[in-house]
């Protein structure tokens, strides 16, 4: 398997990799820790009162992420077709596709603290302010009729997750923010709760130390995003041997997507400045399909966190997303059809 010391990477590049963790703590700790004592009051079941799963559901699971594959490798329909029986778990931006799609996951993790944006998976009832001077979504969003038709599709969401979600199981992080904690009672979830690790909790000045101490709650390592957190908990919450994951691309297919429609674009730009910023975008061949992709320095941490939990937790995982940069030791990339037969 190919992985990432086959790429050439600048000193300048490592060093802004090696920034992201310090950086994005003290970006978002004034944030998580405020907003899980708000959430405090909300808590009445954590993640250790999830039932243990039965039968196939405790065989066999897939987490389905948000990455580009899953509508250009047909993910949902294929997992439909197949007639999957075991554990599904979406993450919030899969959760409306999946139920438009026919499958009803069994749990939905959420995990950004954003205050405006992650909303939106949910159905956004102040969604025309919430986009007001924020381009993140038109600039990358994947699904083109709810870039084209935000307002509309949007009502259709709040209708859908309004009908399909009262009493399924919302895996919900202590650091949410108010809008995903109001959805989710208006919607009716059965919420289950959960701490992020963000940092060593055996330091005294620890802050994930100060979130437990706080709202009383387990904690649980996420690799920094919702797709790797929702791999975790299969893992070490639900326990289930076999996990694959779908849509966990960590990366960009180079032949249609463009710099600007990356997530730290704009980011990049103000740290390296426009005319270096095509640095900081390398190029993988994924090894099945000889297929390119492209990465930049936040994705790079990403895929490093998730081989590090990989290998530190001894475990195999079963990679059919189709393509991306998720391969590496502990790691079986193979097809969707595969996996399930």
């Amino acid at each position: 398997m190919s992985d990432f010391k086959d790429i050439r990477v600048n000193s300048k590049f490592e060093k802004l990799t090696s920034e992201i963790t310090s950086k994005g703590l003290s970006w978002h700790a004034k944030t998580i820790l405020e907003n899980s004592i708000t959430n405090k009051k909300f808590i009445t079941k954590t993640i250790r009162d999830i039932p243990d799963p039965i039968g196939k559901k405790a065989q066999s699971a897939i987490v389905i992420s948000a990455g580009p594959s899953l509508h250009r490798n047909n993910m949902l329909q294929r997992i439909k077709d197949l007639e999957f029986e075991g554990t599904i778990i979406a993450v919030d931006g899969t959760y409306a596709r999946c139920i438009k799609a026919g499958i009803i996951p069994d749990y939905v993790l959420t995990l950004d603290p954003h205050p405006t944006r992650m909303v939106r998976w949910f159905g956004d009832p102040n969604l025309e302010k919430n986009l007001e001077g924020d381009s993140y979504f038109s600039r990358q969003d994947l699904d083109v009729s709810l870039r084209d038709n935000s307002n509309k599709e949007n009502k259709k969401t709040i209708a859908l997750i309004n009908k399909y979600g009262k009493g399924k199981k919302l895996v919900i992080c202590s650091s949410a923010p108010k809008n995903i904690v109001d959805r989710a009672r208006d919607i009716g979830f059965e919420s289950y709760w959960w701490a992020p690790l963000v940092d060593n909790p055996e330091e005294s000045d620890s802050l994930t130390r100060k979130m437990i101490h706080e709202t009383k709650l387990p904690a649980m390592n996420t690799g920094g995003t919702v797709g790797t957190a929702a791999w975790v908990f299969a893992l070490t919450v639900l326990k289930i041997p076999k996990i694959a994951v779908v849509g966990m691309d960590l990366g960009y297919y180079a032949d249609d997507t463009s710099y600007l429609q990356t997530q730290c674009y704009n980011s990049l730009v103000r740290e390296v400045g426009e005319d270096n910023v095509y640095d900081y975008y390398p190029e993988f061949v994924y090894p099945i399909t000889g297929e390119r992709f492209f990465i930049d320095p936040t994705y790079y941490w990403y895929r490093s966190n998730m081989l590090d939990l990989i290998s530190s937790s001894k475990s195999v995982i079963y990679n059919c997303t189709g393509g991306g940069t998720l391969v590496g030791q502990g790691i079986e990339c193979l097809e969707i059809e595969d996996f399930l037969n």
